[in-house]
């Protein structure tokens, strides 16, 4: 039995077949087979369930499970107490929101190449529904989104928060006055996404119980977002540290309501419940690099 044999037979598990994990692994599907198929001799059992579509374990195998989950944890730590920084290694997958991406992302690539240049990062942007999904399956392996992602019961790290504002674009006709959320009901209003997290608090800011209204127009590009948005097409609820230079140069303006803004957290979260050594430095530098207000 060794090291490899049950970093194979761990992923297999986590991810749900010899395909899956060769691919996460980086190597052929034979030399998975083959990694598991000396595991079970070695041992003397069968680890697998090979006669359905979808590999499972046996009873034996949910046994040996944890015991190569704390294996693998332990030697993560050995190489993080006693090794150099260039002993975190491999492939890296981060799935972030649009809002990360157009910040800081490129700084945080940018330290993490310079503190562990053996690490390889592959970046996913997309929407909060499929980061937290991504996440919870282990697609990825940390996902950075808006909001908490309490609901997917994984440990997750405060990035700050950063402050939204309803803005139209210069054309859009406003009252001269104080504009109200009724107000706004009354308007188009521009979404990101239609089941995005952006989404449902611009629903719920609204009383329209946590879905798009009728006149509501969707996309998932906060940069389509704010096109739309100078286009006169409707009343978006916008970042104001992206949003700086068409609000000054008059392409955009911030609707005058009380509250004035609208804090949006945002959350680093990790893709297992008890989060390794080396994914706790990566979480670290995450939370270190980040831009938003704490």
């Amino acid at each position: 039995m060794n090291f490899k044999q049950l970093e194979a037979f761990t992923a297999i598990a986590r991810f749900g077949g010899f395909a899956e994990a060769a691919e996460r692994l980086n190597l052929t599907q034979s030399s998975i087979s083959v990694r598991i198929r000396e595991l079970e001799q070695d041992l003397g059992v069968t680890l697998f369930d090979r006669s359905r579509r979808r590999v499972q374990l046996t009873p034996k195998g949910r046994e040996l499970l944890g015991y190569a989950e704390q294996t693998i944890a332990l030697q993560t730590e050995m190489r993080k107490r006693v090794g150099s920084s260039e002993t975190l290694s491999g492939v890296v997958r981060i799935g972030v929101v649009e809002m990360v991406a157009i910040t800081w992302l490129p700084r945080f690539a940018e330290l993490l190449r310079a503190r562990y240049p053996a690490l390889t990062l592959e970046f996913e942007v997309a929407l909060n529904p499929s980061l937290l999904s991504w996440v919870k399956s282990g697609e990825i392996d940390i996902a950075l989104v808006a909001g908490t992602g309490s609901e997917v019961g994984l440990p997750s790290r405060s990035l700050g928060s950063v402050p939204f504002a309803w803005m139209v674009g210069a054309s859009f006709p406003v009252p001269d006055r104080l504009v109200t959320i009724q107000d706004i009901r009354q308007w188009p209003v521009i979404y990101q996404g239609t089941d995005s997290y952006m989404t449902q608090l611009v629903a719920s800011l609204l009383g329209s119980g946590g879905k798009p209204g009728r006149s509501g127009t969707s996309c998932n590009s906060l940069a389509a977002l704010a096109s739309l948005t100078m286009a006169g097409l409707g009343v978006s609820l916008m970042p104001l540290q992206t949003s700086a230079r068409d609000i000054s140069e008059g392409r955009l303006r911030i609707l005058p309501i009380e509250p004035a803004y609208v804090e949006v957290t945002f959350s680093a979260i990790c893709a297992t419940p008890y989060p390794s050594l080396a994914f706790e430095k990566l979480l670290d530098l995450v939370v270190e690099t980040s831009s938003f207000e704490r």
